[in-house]
């Protein structure tokens, strides 16, 4: 089947989703034919296939589907005459006018998680217009780790730095669960390069980064100040990695949460959103949240902007409550391991068998051939 694709390709999130799919589809035996959006930066063992793909392109199918994978706000450029379908990830319940405006304009409106679904829906996305294909983990890289090492107890959060990733609340609680004695260690993997200007970027980044190394443990905490160069540098931390945490206030879908949980470690996470597809009591320790609150952080997020009339998205409140299971959380994570109790995550393991980039690219075929 001939697929048009319209998609970014780099290590941040949505680069991470076009790559993988595009591949997919290439695996399943379709033909993609790809239009990079922004600069590129694939693996070099997939410089072939894709050169291979994006040659398609000078000879392209018109009626094919055309995918573009890309936020919700700006899914008016498509390839061809076929199906205009889109793939968008977002983290708020309420989507402003322009954003409904682009997804239902769609003819197919591919779901990362059925809250997504029942997100656009309740904003006024027609709901026969609204599909479901939730996102894989590629597992030839975040391969299963088959025992825990002793020693000390690693935490990491991957993600880039925001309030809605709840990093203003993990160093409250990793200070509230730990002391200056404890066999404990914090890695912090959040460099954020979503800024128009170097001086912009800098001073946002430079302000998490302080905030973690001058906290009362700082001496206990690793902040990476850039981002790691590829997935397999990503799966290496995972590795080295007890538990995963990531008390955020609304995701997507959190690739990252998924890609541990593949490979067997713990994570900690809250019980709302976007990872809620595939993290439950079974396999993850889950902060129960009580409310929803306007989403505002002054940067990404902002509650008083005119664009909402009004009428804000929310996002899960991070309250006291939330801090004290999150420390209790790590808190037992930690006495596991310093008791050599702290075993492989096999639950984890067990549910990401089934989310798989050749799963989200074989449901999307079945919505075109339909």
């Amino acid at each position: 089947m001939d697929i048009n694709i319209t998609a970014p390709i780099n290590q941040l999130g949505y680069g991470i989703v076009g790559l993988n799919i595009t591949l997919a589809f290439e695996r399943l035996g379709h033909t993609p034919a790809l239009w990079f959006l922004g600069n590129v930066e694939a693996p070099i063992q997939c410089h072939d296939t894709l050169r291979a793909i994006v040659q398609r392109t000078a000879f392209y199918n018109p009626k094919a589907p055309s995918l573009r994978i890309w936020h919700q706000f700006d899914l008016a450029q498509h390839v061809g005459r076929g199906p205009h379908c889109a793939y968008p990830f977002f983290e708020l319940t309420r989507l402003k006018k322009a954003e409904v405006h682009h997804l239902a304009a769609q003819d197919i409106v591919f779901a990362p998680c059925h809250w997504a679904g029942e997100v656009m829906v309740a904003n006024g996305v027609p709901e026969d217009r609204v599909r479901y294909a939730p996102p894989g983990v590629d597992q030839s890289i975040f391969r299963p780790v088959e025992h825990v090492e002793p020693g000390t107890t690693t935490f990491v959060n991957i993600g880039k730095w925001e309030v809605r990733k709840g990093h203003d609340i993990l160093i409250e609680a990793f200070e509230k669960a730990f002391t200056p004695t404890d066999n404990v260690r914090l890695v912090m993997n959040c460099f954020n390069p979503c800024f128009r200007t170097k001086e912009e970027l800098e001073r946002y980044n430079d302000q998490w980064v302080s905030l973690y190394k001058n906290s009362r443990l700082g001496d206990k905490v690793f902040v990476y100040e850039q981002r790691l160069p590829t997935q397999r540098d990503v799966a290496l931390l995972m590795a080295s990695a007890d538990c995963g945490v990531f008390p955020s206030r609304a995701e997507g879908w959190n690739l990252e949460a998924a890609e541990m949980l593949a490979m067997g470690k713990h994570v900690i996470l809250t019980n709302y959103s976007g990872h809620t597809e595939f993290a439950n009591e079974s396999n993850a320790r889950l902060i129960h949240i009580d409310r929803l609150e306007d989403a505002h952080d002054g940067v990404w997020f902002d509650a008083k902007s005119p664009h909402w009339d009004g009428k804000p998205g929310h996002w899960a409140e991070l309250g006291e409550r939330q801090v004290d299971q999150l420390v209790e959380h790590m808190r037992s994570i930690h006495r596991l391991k310093q008791e050599g109790q702290l075993k492989v995550n096999t639950a984890g393991i067990e549910t990401m068998k089934r989310f798989t980039w050749e799963n989200t690219a074989a449901k999307m075929v079945a919505v075109f051939e339909g």
